[in-house]
This record gives C-alpha cells, structure tokens and sequence, in this order.
C-alpha cells in the first residue's frame, strides 16, 4: 500500500509538472467567467497570469537546487489552493494567484532538471505505475471541475488541487530520496547572477503586466493604456540587453531560446483568438493538437535533418497569413518548437559554460521573455487597431467577437513579421555560429 502511495504520489508530480501550468489557469479562469458581477473574483485569475509570466525570470535570484525547490513549487501550490477556497477576500484572492502562478512557473524545469538528474545516474525513472498515477489525476481534476461548474460551488475544485499538490511535494520529497546527487546536497547553493537594476525591471514588468492584463478586461481602450503598453516595451527592452548580457557566453544558444519563446507564444496564444475570429469557430482544442502532435513528433522528424527547422518555421510563418494554408503554417511552426526545444536541452545541459543545474532554469528564463514580448507586442497592437478604429478590445480576444476581417489583417500582419524577423535574425547568428 505505502509502495502504491509513493507511485501516485509521483505520478500527480509527473501531472503537475507537464500540464501543471494550465491547470490552475483553466480554474481561476473559470472562477473568474462565473463570477464577473463580483470584481474580486478578477484578482487571482490576473496574478496568477503575470506571476506565471514572471515566474521563471525570478529564478536567477534562487540559490537553492532544484530538488528543494521543487519541494518549494509544490508547496506554494498548496498554500494557493488553500487561498482561493476563500479567494471572495481580495487578500486572499491575491496571495493565493501570486502562489499558483509561481508554483506554475517553476514546477516543470525543476522538476525536468532532478528527472534528467535521475536518469544520468540510473536512480530515477518514470515507470507504468507513474503514468497511470498521472492519468488517474488528470481524471478526478476534470470530473471534479466539471461538477463545480454544474454546481458553482469552486471550492471543491481548489480543495482538491491542494489535496493533489500535497500529493505532488510528497512525490518530490520521495524522488529526492532516490536520487544520490540529491541526499548528498540537499541544500546545497549554486551561484547567481544578482544585480539589482535587473531586479528592478522586473518588479516594473510585473506592474506593467498587471496592467495590461487588467485593462484588456475594458470596452474601449484610453490613451493612458497605450503609454503603458509603450513603458513596458522600454522595461522589456532593456531586461532583454540585461538577460543577454548576463548570457552571453551562451550566444547563441540564449538568442535562439528568447526566438522559441516568441514562436512558442505564437502558436499557443495569438493563433488560438486569431484563428477563431478568421474561422468563425472556436479553433482552441485544433492548435493545441496540432501544436501538441508537433511538439512531439517534430525532435524525431527533424532529427537527420536538424539544419532545416529555421527554414521550416520561416515558411510555417509565411503560410498561417493565408487562411487555406493557415493550420499547415501551424504545424510547420509547431514541429520547429519541439525539434530546437530537444536541441536546446542537449545543448545547454551539457555546456561546461553553465552549471548543469541551472541549465533548463536559463532556458525557461530566456523563454519567458521571448514570451512576454511577443504577448505586450501582440497586445499592444490590438490596443492601438482598437484605440484608433474605436473598436472593443475584448472582440479580439473572444471567438464570438465582432472584427472585421480589414482590422484583423492590421493586427495579423505586424504580430506575424515579428515572429519572422525574431526567427530570421537568430537563425543568422545560429548558421553564423556554426561555420565558425
């Protein structure tokens, strides 16, 4: 029995880890659409999105390994949980989002750097038994969150989560008992990159973050939410000359993690509203397959012929801004992430530059720029299309909105060219960096 405990356990941590950042996204969402009458309800949907945003940039500042700080995640996961039960309380709605979206955040690569800790020395596998932990989870979390829609009582839902993050840091604290590197340095510290004015803007960012979330829950846009939208361009700018220059003995590897990022939060944000109000359906469930198909099969696919992903992701581009080749442009960019994702892995875990430790950490930071940025560009064209053209800013981001397909391409066009150029310009420096 205690054996079959360990195994689920594990299994819930294996949940959390890979599909753990949509989880409590989906609850404080749903949370939030049953209950907009009353505006506390908004705050932990929002912090629990710009804490998920941030999240991974705070990791430089994190001395502790990544086997404690998963025991971490998994805790903050808990506490949140336990929050939001209560989260009508603006205090507790807020302390509870910040948790969930650190917990998130830094759940997977902690928890993808013990996993390959574990498998390079042979004392820790994902095994039958964990999958089906996995799966058994995922199927009390859908039931129970279907019932609390049916019955509006969400309580149960956060009761729930919390009982299966419980779950979950037990699992962490049983894998950090099987893994010998861990049982020996437990609390062991590594070196950071501390500096304050890097801590500084990211304080700014999480603001501004905030804010531009809380003001695309608005009709018409002011002009105040423009000279926002523009501080947090400036803040990002200089966090991105921050984070490259803390990195650039890794150029061009952190340019080319910033670039998936980007392609990344393409695909699984701005195509899911883009595609829905192109097709006049909800297209959510077609990306995320299509995106999920890519993502795993494309190491494989690309795996002999690994100097065609740019040129692939290029074209795949190029294809999603016509509507007959739209969902082939997708896949195209879909098996790029998964193909530089593995190559990424490989690439910087085995880097004598960087300690093994923190090499999934700097990828998932430099990633999450890549993220923010093309979500505050994406965001900040709609704000002027909508500021301008006098149109409600929410119609862009709901599949029953009313945008005409003019404003769409206004949109469309200078979203994807970023993309583009951010994946033509790291693919200059990664050919460059190769013929050297």
């Amino acid at each position: 029995m205690k054996k079959l405990v360990e195994n689920f356990s594990e299994g819930v941590l294996n949940l959390f880890a890979n599909i753990g950042v949509v989880i409590p996204y989906f609850f404080c969402l749903s949370l939030y659409n049953h209950n907009k009458s009353v505006a506390a309800y908004v705050l932990p949907f929002l912090m629990l999105y710009t804490f998920r945003s941030i999240g991974m940039l705070l990791t430089v500042y994190i001395r502790y390994s990544a086997s404690l700080m998963l025991i971490i995640s998994n805790l903050f996961g808990v506490i949140g949980s336990l929050c939001l039960i209560f989260a009508k309380n603006i205090w507790f709605g807020v302390i509870g989002g910040i948790l969930l979206g650190l917990a998130s955040s830094w759940i997977w690569p902690y928890f993808l750097t013990v996993r390959t800790k574990g498998k390079i020395t042979n004392d820790f596998h994902l095994t039958k038994l964990h999958w089906l932990g996995s799966l058994v989870s995922m199927i009390l979390l859908i039931v129970v969150e279907l019932l609390a829609i049916k019955t509006s009582e969400y309580w149960i839902s956060f009761v729930i989560l919390a009982l299966l993050f419980l779950f979950s840091m037990w699992g962490g604290f049983k894998v950090n008992r099987q893994i010998g590197f861990y049982r020996k340095h437990e609390f062991s510290t590594h070196q950071r990159n501390y500096s304050a004015i890097g801590m500084i803007f990211i304080v700014i960012l999480v603001m501004l973050v905030f804010m531009i979330r809380y003001t695309r829950l608005k009709n018409i846009m002011r002009i105040e939410d423009l000279y926002i939208g523009f501080i947090a361009v400036f803040a990002l700018t200089i966090l991105w000359i921050y984070q490259l220059k803390i990195h650039q003995k890794l150029f061009p590897l952190s340019l080319a993690s910033i670039n998936r990022g980007i392609v990344m939060n393409f695909v699984l944000l701005y195509t899911i509203f883009d595609s829905s109000l192109r097709f006049g359906f909800s297209t959510l469930l077609v990306v995320y397959l299509l995106y999920l198909f890519g993502f795993e099969v494309g190491p494989f696919i690309l795996r002999n012929h690994l100097n065609l992903r740019y040129p692939l992701v290029i074209i795949g581009l190029i294809l999603s801004l016509f509507n007959f080749t739209y969902f082939i442009g997708i896949l195209c960019c879909s098996l790029f992430v998964g193909s530089d994702n593995s190559i990424l892995n490989n690439s910087l875990y085995h880097d004598p530059k960087i300690e093994s430790e923190r090499a999934f950490l700097v990828k998932y930071q430099l990633s999450a720029i890549g993220n923010i940025s093309q979500q505050l560009f994406y965001m900040i064209i709609v704000y002027l299309v909508s500021f301008y053209s006098q149109t409600n800013a929410l119609n862009f981001f709901s599949t029953s909105g009313n945008v005409s397909g003019k404003l769409l391409l206004i949109v469309r066009l200078p979203v994807t060219l970023i993309a583009l150029l951010s994946t033509v310009v790291t693919y200059y420096f990664i050919e460059k960096k190769a013929g050297d």
